[in-house]
């Protein structure tokens, strides 16, 4: 559990006290020097991941343009500086789906290390349970890419990470990466 005095996205121990403990886990990821410029390059230490609960009971995952063909994932997106971590989590809700959620549950806090030529980048991922509230399915942000959306079972989400971490060389840092927030919320819920 994240203490006091521990350096976190801003409003991370009243995200934790409002929506309950998350599980806490941590990653070590040997990544090769492309991905690790894109790391970098992007300087945010923090983002959150959606597991998107839709009306029907089923989950939202997405796509973008420049994806592997067939490759969906949740929902994810950075953490503005000083931006308080629920308000991060309604925002990208918003801004990738036009819907508006409510959050459920705080699910985990992802510690990830990305190791390259003896140089280390940390990014923290705060995994959110959230359900629809209202609001039209669809990506009004060109910047966001999003050009596909899929309903799946937990249990699909849960079978993405392996799909994941089997993409092509050029995205397997990518995928491994992306792959543990899928199998930690299958393995919590």
């Amino acid at each position: 559990m994240p203490s006091s005095g521990e350096k976190g996205a801003p409003g991370l121990l009243r995200a934790i006290k409002r929506y309950g403990r998350p599980v806490e886990r941590s990653y070590v990821h040997r990544v090769g020097k492309t991905f690790f410029a894109t790391l970098a390059g992007a300087k945010r230490p923090f983002e959150v991941v959606i597991l998107l609960r839709r009306r029907n009971g089923l989950y939202l995952v997405h796509t973008k343009e420049f994806y592997p063909k067939a490759t969906y994932r949740l929902l994810s997106g950075g953490v503005k500086p000083g931006e308080d971590l629920i308000a991060a989590v309604r925002r990208e809700a918003l801004e990738e789906t036009g819907l508006e959620v409510r959050i459920e549950s705080f699910l985990g806090i992802l510690r990830h290390q990305f190791v390259c030529e003896g140089r280390s980048l940390p990014l923290v991922s705060y995994l959110f349970a959230v359900v629809e509230e209202s609001g039209v399915l669809g990506c009004d942000d060109p910047h966001e890419a999003i050009t596909g959306f899929r309903e799946v079972t937990l249990r699909e989400i849960a079978a993405m990470a392996d799909s994941l971490e089997s993409l092509p060389p050029d995205w397997i840092d990518w995928g491994r990466f992306r792959a543990t927030a899928h199998r930690l919320a299958g393995e919590l819920l």
